[in-house]
């Protein structure tokens, strides 16, 4: 038995091969499959992601029983029709592939499949849970332009908008504002308008980049980013709480935890947790999972869906294999 997890994103794609012992074949990394890329960039990173782990592996594509796709972007029926019409194009075994929206994987990678709710905070956001009857429900990830709230795109849209207004005089200082200045390479900020305005902005993940020194900026104690970081530990646990009332969960010892990026920031792992223990006491909370560890979420997929076993020891094992493989992955 063989199978192949891919963890697809807004910046990049994670793909890694397992056999019956759940030994790692290969880790690979490729670049973004979000499904609001071109069609060339998607079939072209998909085809190196799963390519290459077939090279190293010394397999061809008939020796694997299941791919399993993590799948950024899928929220409608359009979305998921596009995404098989490329496995299609692609040419893998129809019955052998699993694609899920990234939430959903985010979810089965914090709860294991048992009810919960896990929310993603990486270039983008978005909550999803899942009861004991199965029933699933939603909350936020309308996308940058929209919303996403909490996500790192969200933090460095607000933190553009803090800097203007400081550098106009219509709000409060910040130093947001020389952290940008840097950050583009500028030396008067209303320079980055004719940059930002050029990039292509399907591609937010290069704005998202911000997020980072909004963070470091709120850690030097920036009023401004400090209040932009908090507000997105809150919305975050928000788009949670509405999950669990969608599902009647508030009151159940769900269990709940965050994936992506943005969780590495101290600030908003902290206000998450507090406003989580606050609107839903029983929820039982688990770390963040940050990185490498995403793809643990089709990875448990694949095995539920060949009828193994998913438990503690079998889900501890894979996550210090993953940790393993961080170490030793390979650039498509």
């Amino acid at each position: 038995m063989k199978f192949i997890a891919l963890d697809t994103g807004k910046t990049k794609t994670i793909a890694m091969m397992f056999n019956s012992n759940l030994d790692i074949l290969c880790s690979v990394l490729a670049g973004p499959v979000d499904i609001t890329l071109s069609r060339e960039t998607i079939l072209t990173n998909i085809t190196k992601a799963v390519d290459t782990c077939l090279k190293i592996s010394k397999l061809g594509l008939d020796k694997v029983d299941l791919i399993v796709f993590s799948w950024a972007g899928l929220d409608t029926k359009k979305d998921f029709e596009l995404a098989w019409s490329y496995i299609k194009e692609l040419g893998y075994p129809l019955n052998k592939v699993v694609i899920e929206h990234d939430a959903v994987a985010a979810f089965y990678a914090v709860t294991w499949g048992e009810p919960g709710i896990a929310v993603i905070a990486g270039t983008g956001a978005i909550a999803f849970g899942m009861d004991r009857r199965g029933r699933r429900a939603r909350s936020s990830g309308w996308g940058w332009l929209i919303g996403d709230e909490g996500s790192a795109s969200w933090i460095a849209l607000q933190a553009l908008n803090a800097a203007s207004r400081a550098y106009d005089g219509r709000g409060p200082k910040t130093t947001l504002v020389e952290r940008i200045k840097q950050f583009f390479n500028v030396e008067d900020l209303l320079d980055i308008v004719t940059i930002i305005y050029r990039i292509d902005l399907t591609d937010i993940s290069k704005i998202a980049l911000l997020a980072k020194i909004v963070d470091e900026e709120a850690e030097k104690g920036d009023e401004i980013a400090r209040s932009i970081m908090v507000k997105a530990g809150e919305e975050l646990a928000l788009a949670t709480y509405n999950v669990a009332q969608k599902l009647d969960m508030l009151n159940e010892s769900i269990i709940v935890g965050g994936v992506g990026s943005v969780f590495n920031s101290r600030i908003v792992r902290k206000i998450f947790e507090e406003k989580i223990r606050e609107l839903m006491p029983k929820a039982i909370l688990k770390e963040p999972i940050i990185g490498y560890k995403a793809i643990l979420g089709p990875i448990i997929i694949a095995l539920r869906r060949l009828g193994l076993n998913v438990d503690k020891n079998v889900v501890e094992s894979i996550i210090r294999r993953i940790e393993e493989a961080e170490k030793n992955v390979v650039q498509a």
